[in-house]
C-alpha cells in the first residue's frame, strides 16, 4: 500500500516543502505514483509554493472561506473546512506539504473529528509524518514540541512513522550538542523516531531555482544548454551547478532510503532500526 507523506514543521522556513519536493522525486524514481497535497494559510496567489512548484498540487488551505472562517465565531466552521484535509487521507499515496501556520489547526481538527477511528476502521495507508528543522536554538525546540505533539495525539491523528530532518543549511548542528532541546529531540530516537542530517547544497544554480521557483526534480531535467537559453547562464557554470545538484539529490535520497523513508517496501523486509543517517541538503 502506498503510503501518505505529511512534510511538516512547527516554525516557517525551515525545509520543509524542500523535503516534500524530495519525496515527489523519489516517488518519481522509484516509479511510484503519488498524489500531491498543500495545507497552507490563504495566499495572495490562491495558491501555496508547493502548488507553485507542482502541477495538480490539490490546495487545502487557500482562499476566500478560509479566511472567514478565521474570522468566524462558529468553530464548526474550520473544522468542516479541514475536512478535505481528512478525505485526503483516506485516499492515502500523497504527499502533503503542511504549513507551519495551519499545522496544529490540522492536530485539532483530527482530535475533533476522532480521525484516527474512522482511518483505521477505513484501513487506510500508512501516515509518516517528516518535520525538519534548521540549526537554530527556537526552530530545533519547536521541532521538539511537535514531534511529542504527534506523539500526545497520536489516537486522533495516527502516525505511522516518524522522521526528523536536521536541515544544515544554515550551519552544522554540533553547537547544539549539549543543548537540552537538542538532546530531547535526538531522545526521540529510542521511540522509534528516525534523525536525517542534511549537509548544505553548494550548487551555483540553486539561487536560481530558489528565484524562478522550479523544483529540484524539474531542474534535474534541464542540461546546461537550456539554461544557458533561458536564464543566461555560462555554460560551465550551469554544467557544473548541475552536476553538484545531481549529487546532491542522489545523496540526501540515500539517506531516505538508508532509514526507510521511502514509498513502499518490501513485506517481507524487517523495518529498519532507528539510525541518524547524513544526507546533503539546501534551504
Amino acid at each position: 500500500m502506498t503510503r501518505t507523506f505529511i512534510s511538516m514543521a512547527k516554525t516557517g522556513g525551515q525545509g520543509k516543502t524542500l523535503v516534500a519536493q524530495m519525496l515527489v522525486l523519489q516517488h518519481e524514481r522509484k516509479g511510484v505514483p503519488t498524489k500531491l497535497a498543500a495545507a497552507d494559510s490563504d495566499s495572495l496567489n490562491q495558491r501555496s509554493k508547493f502548488g507553485r512548484l507542482f502541477t495538480n498540487v490539490k490546495e487545502l488551505g487557500i482562499g476566500e472561506e478560509l479566511t472567514k472562517i478565521k474570522t468566524s465565531t462558529d468553530p464548526n466552521l474550520a473544522i468542516k473546512y479541514w475536512d478535505e484535509f481528512g478525505r485526503t487521507l483516506l485516499d492515502g499515496g500523497t504527499v502533503i506539504d503542511v504549513g507551519a501556520n495551519v499545522a496544529s489547526e490540522l492536530f485539532a481538527w483530527a482530535e475533533a473529528r476522532n480521525a484516527g477511528s474512522l482511518l483505521r476502521r477505513r484501513n487506510s495507508a500508512p501516515i509518516d509524518l517528516v518535520v525538519a528543522t534548521k540549526a537554530e536554538g527556537q526552530a530545533i525546540d519547536d521541532a521538539r514540541a511537535l514531534i511529542q505533539y504527534s506523539f500526545d495525539k497520536q489516537e486522533w491523528l495516527p502516525i505511522a512513522r516518524r522522521f526528523v530532518i536536521l536541515n544544515e543549511v544554515a550551519g552544522g548542528f554540533e553547537r547544539y550538542e549539549n543543548d537540552p532541546a537538542f538532546k530531547k529531540l535526538k531522545a526521540f530516537q529510542s521511540m522509534g523516531v528516525h534523525v536525517i542530517r542534511m549537509k548544505r547544497c553548494e550548487s551555483d544554480i540553486w539561487a536560481l531555482l530558489e528565484k524562478e521557483l522550479i523544483s529540484v526534480r524539474d531542474a534535474l531535467k534541464l542540461t546546461e544548454v537550456d539554461l544557458e537559453k533561458r536564464f543566461g547562464i555560462d555554460v560551465w557554470t550551469g554544467h557544473g551547478g548541475l552536476t553538484d545538484l545531481r549529487a546532491w539529490a542522489d545523496e540526501t535520497l540515500a539517506a531516505f532510503d538508508s532509514v526507510g523513508l521511502t514509498p513502499v517496501r518490501e513485506k517481507a523486509e524487517p523495518a529498519p532500526a532507528p539510525v541518524e543517517a547524513v544526507g546533503a541538503g539546501c534551504a
